[in-house]
């Protein structure tokens, strides 16, 4: 199973002038974890909501108008993107994805060909190929999490002599 089967194709992004705080928005608004900057097709960097609202976090702590007015009209994503996120190609196979992602703790890719972005694969996605392949899978051929396991066999003693 490659990576293009199941990715988003033609991921919400933007350009790294925008806006952090209409960052912030597109976020919460599509229900996202990360938005792929980019520079036409090319991938130039991800920013995640983690960042935004630390960013946003940060200028509120403050408490100084000054910076809460800065981080609301002036600080672009540019600013607080990752540059050079971890990225898998569209005919990656998934196991390399999953594999990726696992030593890497990264939840989400931007998927490219070449150096052009052409989707995004996230949890989501990768939670539906689990479901596919369970779901696929002969009955009994994955362990039951129910069932009751076995007792461990008891330690060796010795008996007294």
């Amino acid at each position: 199973m490659l990576v293009r089967d199941w990715m988003q194709a033609g991921p919400l992004t933007i350009v790294g002038d925008t806006l952090v705080s209409e960052a912030k928005r597109l976020l919460i608004e599509n229900n996202l974890h990360a938005l792929p900057v980019v520079d036409g097709a090319r991938l130039r960097g991800l920013v995640t909501r983690a960042s935004v609202l630390r960013m946003g976090h940060f200028a509120t702590r403050t408490q100084n108008p000054d910076e809460m007015a800065f981080f609301v009209t002036r600080l672009k994503v540019k600013d607080i993107m990752v540059r050079r996120p971890a990225t898998v190609q569209a005919d990656d196979t998934m196991e390399l994805c999953l594999q990726r992602g696992r030593e890497l703790g990264v939840a989400q890719f931007p998927v490219l060909e070449g150096q052009a972005l052409v989707g995004v694969i996230s949890a989501t996605e990768i939670f539906q190929l689990a479901a596919h392949c369970v779901a696929s899978s002969p009955p009994g051929s994955h362990p039951d999490p129910t069932a009751s396991q076995p007792a461990p066999p008891a330690p060796a003693t010795r008996s007294p002599s």
